[in-house]
């Protein structure tokens, strides 16, 4: 019995040796072969990672300032948007007031008071005008003549007014006859037809001698003198010869503000005639007058 525990004791001592001695090659082997481990990997990739690091850095700075920047750029948008908004609204409320405006001025037209060059004693002194004596050095004419139902009266009158017109033209001369009255609109009467002049013709004349006389038997309806002269203002001629024994409808300043306005890029002389009893007519001579002389004509009368 002494004898085997004996030997288990030798065994176990060599085993420990055994297991040293391999141990201590190990460490020895492991001693040797170090130097060799640190060459495994690139020596680049530390700071290969490194700027892989620095380059994202960048990138998140680079994504804040475009952020940033599109902030800034939203704001300023909405800030125009906004300012944009108030302009519309403003322009709404010009267009507005615009309208009602012009509204106010269709519904109350302003009254054009008569000149205050001609005043009443004018007429009541009964003063003598010359027997259709217009001073003109003009060579073409267009004579509107009044046919209205007060003409009637004057129907020999109108005819020798417009005859003594027509007597000192010649071939140098070219003219043209309007009659005009009111029945419901302005009713015309022309010679030649439409809105051209002929040349002072002997046969020219001896056709306007028959159509003056013809006019004569048209009188009736109102005095639309406003629509009548704007159509003789279409005429081609130098100078319009109005004659009338009436005031006109409507307001005699606005008419004559009318066509004198029209008749600053026109140039055209107007020439007024008053036929019958004028003098005891005031309206109808202040009209008349002030017609004239806006215009560069003369105001002659025709009595009886």
């Amino acid at each position: 019995m002494k004898s085997t525990g004996r030997e288990l004791t030798v065994f176990s001592t060599s085993a420990v040796d055994l297991f040293a001695s391999a141990l201590g090659a190990f460490i020895l082997l492991m001693m040797l072969l170090f130097p060799y481990y640190r060459h495994a990997g690139p020596e680049t990739a530390p700071s290969d990672t490194s700027a892989l690091i620095e380059e994202r850095r960048q990138a998140e700075r680079s994504v804040s300032d475009r952020m940033a920047d599109t902030v800034t750029l939203e704001n300023e948008i909405t800030e125009l948007e906004a300012a944009a908004d108030r302009l519309r609204r403003e322009m709404i409320t010009m267009n507005e007031a615009l309208a009602n405006l012009k509204e106010k001025l269709a519904e109350e037209p302003p009254e054009i008071p008569p000149p205050e060059e001609v005043r009443q004693p004018y007429v009541e002194r009964g003063v003598e005008f010359s027997l259709l004596g217009i001073d003109t050095d003009r060579k073409t004419f267009v004579i509107v003549v009044d046919m209205s139902g007060s003409m009637d009266a004057y129907s020999d009158l109108m005819v020798r007014s417009v005859l003594e017109i027509l007597a000192p033209l010649d071939d140098g001369n070219q003219f043209a006859i309007l009659g005009y009255s009111g029945m419901g609109s302005t009713r015309v009467m022309t010679f030649p037809r439409g809105s051209r002049l002929l040349p002072a013709t002997a046969d020219n004349l001896r056709q306007a001698v028959a159509f003056t006389r013809s006019l004569a038997s048209n009188f009736g309806g109102s005095t639309p003198t406003h629509g009548a002269l704007l159509r003789a203002m279409q005429y081609p001629a130098d100078a319009v010869i109005l004659i009338s024994d009436g005031a006109p409808d409507g307001n005699p300043g606005q008419i004559v503000n009318d066509v004198s306005h029209l008749n600053t890029r026109l140039r055209k002389e107007i020439h007024t005639v008053a036929l019958g009893d004028y003098t005891s007519d005031r309206d109808l001579v202040l009209f008349l007058q002030e017609l004239a002389r806006r215009n560069g004509g003369d105001f002659v009368g025709m009595s009886r």
